[in-house]
Order: C-alpha cells, then sequence, then structure tokens
C-alpha cells in the first residue's frame, strides 16, 4: 500500500530526503516557498563533512558536482594577541579532505536536476503551506497556496525541513530557544595570496572570524560577534570593513584587496521539545538550529535526512508513523544532543571576553595542537558526528 509524504522546504536536507526515501513504494511531494532563480543563484557557501559527502554519493549527486567543490586540505585556528594555534592537515589523517566546500546554489541545481530526471518525486515551487488540517489519526490535508491557486495534499507523514520559519496554522511545536545576542555577517572577500585549499578561524575580542577557501581564489567570511558590532562593520564602506577585517585577522593569508556584497543575519540555537501534532517530524535546522562556530548545522541536518529515510525504507511502506517518528528521534537524539552541547560550549569558550579567557582560549589550541588523539577524535567528531 503506498502512502504519501509530503516535505515542507526545498533547501539542501529537503531535497536529500527526497532522494533518499525515493526507492521506497511511497508518493513524495516537496512544496518550497521560494522562487526557482534566487535558490539558483544563492552564492552562500556550505561546508560538508565526510559523512555529507557519503550521503551525496549513495545518491549519485558527488559526481556531477565534484568540479564545484573545493577540498579543505588544512585548517588553521588561532586567536589574536595571544600564544596558542592548532593546524589540522589531512595528510596526517590519511584522508583527502577535511571537509568540502560548495555553493548554495550549485548543490541545489544538481539535486533538483536529479529529482526532474525521475518521476518518483513531485516538486512543487513558490508554494506556501498555510494550514494543516487532520482527517482521520493516520492522515493529514495540506493546504497550500501556488500563486493565486490554492493546492491542497494528503499525506500520511509531513517533514518539516524549512529551517524552522514557517508559521502554519494548526501546527504546534514547543521549542527551546538560547537567545545569543549576536550576528553574523556572511560575504565573499579576495586577497593578494591564493588560499591553497586551508580554512581558518581567528577568535578575536569582537568575535570569531572564519574563512573558508572557494572559487577563483575567493574567501567565503563568516564573522560573528555582539550585534553592536557587526551592524557597525555593515554600515562601514567596503574599503573601510575591508580595513577593519585586515586590523582583526591580521596578514595570515595576505592582503585583503575586495569583497562582494555584505550579509548579516541573528544568530540563534535552539531545538524541538515536542511536535504536538500526529504524523509529522522534523530534520535540519528545523528540528536544531546551531550557532556557525562549528560549520556543523547542515551536516548534522544531512544525517538527520539519512537517518529517517532509512527507517521508511527498512519499513517499505509508513505502518505507523508515530512508532516511525519515535525511532527515529530515538537514533538521532544523543548525536543531536552532543552536536549542540559542542556548539554551546564553543560559543561560550571563543565568543565571550572574560578576564583570563584569553589565555584558556590559547592553552586549549595549544594542547589540541600538539595531542594526536584529541586531534583524531575532534577530526572523527566534526566529521561523522561519532
Amino acid at each position: 500500500m503506498t502512502k504519501q509524504i509530503v516535505i515542507i522546504g526545498a533547501g539542501p536536507a529537503g531535497l536529500i530526503f527526497s532522494l533518499l526515501s525515493s526507492t521506497s513504494n511511497n508518493s513524495i511531494s516537496l512544496v518550497e516557498s521560494r522562487p526557482v532563480f534566487e535558490r539558483k543563484n544563492d552564492k552562500r557557501a556550505l561546508a560538508l563533512s565526510a559523512s555529507s559527502r557519503y550521503i551525496l554519493e549513495k545518491i549519485d549527486i558527488w559526481n556531477d558536482i565534484e568540479d564545484k567543490i573545493i577540498p579543505i586540505k588544512s585548517i588553521h585556528t588561532s586567536q589574536k594577541g595571544t600564544f596558542g594555534r592548532s593546524k589540522l592537515s589531512a595528510d596526517e589523517f590519511n584522508t583527502e579532505a577535511l571537509g568540502y566546500i560548495v555553493t548554495y546554489g550549485d548543490l541545489i541545481v544538481a539535486l533538483e536536476e536529479k529529482i526532474m530526471a525521475q518521476k518518483k518525486i513531485t516538486l512543487f515551487y513558490e508554494t506556501k503551506v498555510e494550514k494543516i488540517d487532520e482527517i482521520k489519526e493516520d492522515k493529514q490535508k495540506i493546504i497550500c497556496h501556488q500563486a493565486s491557486k490554492l493546492l491542497t495534499l494528503d499525506c500520511n507523514l509531513l517533514v518539516l525541513a524549512d529551517g524552522g520559519h514557517s508559521r502554519i496554522d494548526g501546527l504546534s511545536i514547543a521549542r527551546e530557544e538560547k537567545i545569543i545576542d549576536h550576528l553574523a555577517i556572511v560575504t565573499q572577500v579576495y586577497s593578494d595570496k591564493p588560499h591553497k585549499n586551508i580554512a581558518f578561524e581567528r577568535f578575536t575580542s569582537s568575535g570569531p572570524i572564519a574563512l573558508l577557501p572557494n572559487h577563483q581564489g575567493a574567501y567565503s567570511l563568516v564573522w560573528t560577534g555582539p550585534k553592536d558590532k557587526i551592524n557597525d562593520l555593515v554600515a562601514l564602506d567596503k574599503n573601510n570593513f575591508l580595513k577593519a577585517l585586515q586590523e582583526e585577522f591580521g596578514e595570515r593569508v595576505g592582503q585583503f584587496e575586495s569583497c562582494e556584497k555584505r550579509v548579516s543575519f541573528s544568530l540563534v540555537q535552539s531545538s524541538i521539545v515536542t511536535v504536538h501534532n500526529k504524523n509529522v517530524v522534523a530534520i535540519g535546522n528545523a528540528a536544531q538550529i546551531m550557532h556557525p562556530v562549528a560549520g556543523q548545522g547542515l551536516n548534522t541536518g544531512l544525517r538527520d535526512a539519512l537517518s529517517l529515510s532509512e527507517l521508511i525504507i527498512n519499513n517499505k511502506i509508513i505502518q505507523t508513523s508515530d512508532e516511525l517518528i519515535k525511532n527515529y528521534l530515538e537514533s538521532r537524539k544523543i548525536e543531536t544532543e552532543s552536536m549542540l552541547k559542542i556548539t554551546e560550549g564553543l560559543t561560550t569558550l571563543f565568543t565571550n571576553d572574560f578576564i583570563g579567557i584569553n589565555k584558556l582560549r590559547g592553552l586549549a589550541l595549544a594542547i589540541l595542537d600538539c595531542t594526536p588523539i584529541l586531534k583524531k577524535k575532534f577530526v572523527q567528531k566534526m566529521s561523522y558526528g561519532k
């Protein structure tokens, strides 16, 4: 008996989940509110771990995007004004790369082309979910608007993959949120030296600065810090912004010469405590939002997608959604909670400027750098979530 799965949100987590689940006997519908052109032209840098590469290979996407991916060969972590730094190299772990960078748009294009090439998944663009009606215990009706048309979808399992942003009538979710009172600024920056596939994390009194190697010698910049500081940086003209970045980051990557448009957004850490609706489950940022300091939000979300899809395929059909969701939540609980704790701990350690904490941060980096077993455990956790 064929059952119907509706996925709200066709970002990476939603698209990948749909492809992973397409070998089941179920009907799959994806509902996405954003326009096609906006998604495909999104130049945000996504950091992929080894586990994410495995998932993309599993759905036969990796070869399609390999020429658009920048491997991270080493990661250099340091702190302004104090001793202590850590350097991780792919060579010391006998691996091809410590991670990979791909733009959001390039990944979306490859995933959607794969979906269009087969018939099992229906993708509804520019469609906003307005309401969920429960028809009976094992079935729901999803009411959407597509342009001026009303669209109704029946489903036995509703998967939220919308980043937690949607407000849907009839959907009741309890979340635990921690407001960090920080902003992140993201942009592309260019220096006068090639990046050599090195990623940098620099901790400063104004917040962590991450530089991720990208195409055409560019770095994708993620600079997080207190709202007032980040708002001041956004307000600067291009030359003064680059000057401020140079002053905080130093000259490890040479002289910053130019940057693209800067975008800022608020930071929050949150996780779902309870979904009160039957037959509803969340994956990715819809389930948990992490501070970007460790770059683990997307990778955790893709492992969510893999775990849920494996349960569905192993059941062949969705016989009881309650049991399926219970098994899924149990399978993800330990990793998700540990990742949230690690992220929160890193956020506390590296975004505060209490007296003496600079020395503690420097010591932590020095200990990591000279302790191979700690390095190995850290890389394994960031690569596979284990």
